[in-house]
């Protein structure tokens, strides 16, 4: 009964921190992989890492270690509508027909007008879980001007807006 309560109580939690929304992707143009996720993070500056948390379920985390690059695609407020469509209302590489999708120059799927794409080569891999983390040395970043990033707080999408200061 106490393990329910915490874990209860940690989704709520969990629901009061904000994260702007991304897109993980891997495989390569013939075969592309993508999901939306929250769990991503800044592990270090020098060199540039990040960290995704990937279900060991999700479709994506077997070609993550199959292929051992990725990118990070940064949402903006623009595309709300692919939110839906990489939580899984459709599934495999017909997620892709929905955005403008490019590829890197090693074939990885790039959203094109992402607020940041960042192209990673896995480090590390750590089993937390039902998870797997990535590790990942950034290799190169496209940011795009703008900076209106898509959040999710509280169970749904948000907007992040400056707060005016004195």
């Amino acid at each position: 009964m106490i393990e329910q309560t915490i874990s209860e109580d940690f989704k709520q939690a969990m629901r009061r921190l904000a994260s702007t929304v991304a897109i993980i992707t891997s495989g390569n143009a013939e075969h592309p992989a993508g999901m939306a996720a929250t769990a991503v993070m800044s592990a270090a500056g020098d060199p540039p890492t990040i960290v995704v948390a990937v279900n060991r379920n999700a479709s994506l985390s077997p070609v993550l270690a199959e292929h051992g690059r990725f990118c990070v695609n940064l949402l903006a407020e623009r595309h709300c509508d692919l939110v839906g469509v990489f939580s899984g209302a459709v599934k495999g590489a017909e997620r892709f027909d929905a955005g403008d999708w490019t590829s890197s120059q090693d074939g990885l799927p790039v959203l094109s007008d992402a607020a940041a794409s960042m192209i990673c080569t896995t480090m590390d891999t750590l089993e937390v879980a039902t998870h797997t983390l990535f590790v990942g040395r950034v290799d190169s970043i496209v940011n795009h001007p703008a900076i209106d990033p898509l959040v999710w707080v509280d169970g749904r999408m948000a907007s992040a807006q400056p707060i005016p200061t004195a």
